[in-house]
C-alpha cells in the first residue's frame, strides 16, 4: 500500500528543492559559475533521487514489476498510465544525469547543468502533479500539492 504520508513529505522536500533550483536557474551564468555550482550539482542530485524514490516507493508499493536501474523506474510509471511517456523519457535522462553528477564518470559541464536548470524544473513540476493527482485523484488538474 502507498505510504501517503511518505508521498506528501517527499513531495514537499521536492518543492523545497525546486524553489532553490529555480532561485539558481534565475542567476546570470557568471555567477552561478563563481559560487553556485555545488549547490546546483547537489540540488540537481537531491531532485533527482527524491523523484526516484518516490517513483520506487509507488513501483512496491503497487507491486508492479522491479525497475533494473534508476531510469527505468520511470518507465514503469509510464506503462502503469501514471506520467507519459514523453515525460519518462525526460525523468530518465534526469536520472542519468544524477548518476553523472553522483559517480563523476565525465569532467562535469556546469555551464550545461546551469542551462539544464530551466529544462528540468517543468519535469520535475509535472512529476510532482502526476504523483499529488495519483494519491489524490479528487485533486484539479494542475494542481501541484508539493507546494
Amino acid at each position: 500500500m502507498v505510504d501517503l504520508d511518505r508521498i506528501h513529505q517527499r513531495l514537499e522536500l521536492l518543492a523545497g528543492y525546486q524553489r532553490e533550483l529555480r532561485r539558481l536557474r534565475d542567476l546570470p551564468v557568471a555567477e552561478y559559475l563563481r559560487h553556485e555550482v555545488y549547490a546546483g550539482r547537489y540540488l540537481v542530485q537531491v531532485a533527482a533521487q527524491t523523484c526516484i524514490d518516490l517513483a520506487n516507493h509507488i513501483i512496491a508499493s503497487e507491486g508492479w514489476r522491479a525497475p533494473r536501474d534508476f531510469g527505468d523506474s520511470f518507465t514503469i510509471l509510464a506503462e502503469q498510465s501514471v506520467i507519459d511517456d514523453a515525460l519518462a523519457g525526460r525523468l530518465r535522462g534526469l536520472a542519468g544525469l544524477r548518476n553523472r553528477l553522483v559517480h563523476v564518470y565525465d569532467e562535469i559541464d556546469d555551464t550545461r547543468v546551469h542551462e539544464l536548470l530551466a529544462a528540468g524544473l517543468p519535469e520535475l513540476d509535472a512529476f510532482a502533479t502526476a504523483l499529488a493527482r495519483l494519491v489524490n485523484p479528487a485533486a484539479p488538474p494542475g494542481q501541484n500539492q508539493s507546494g
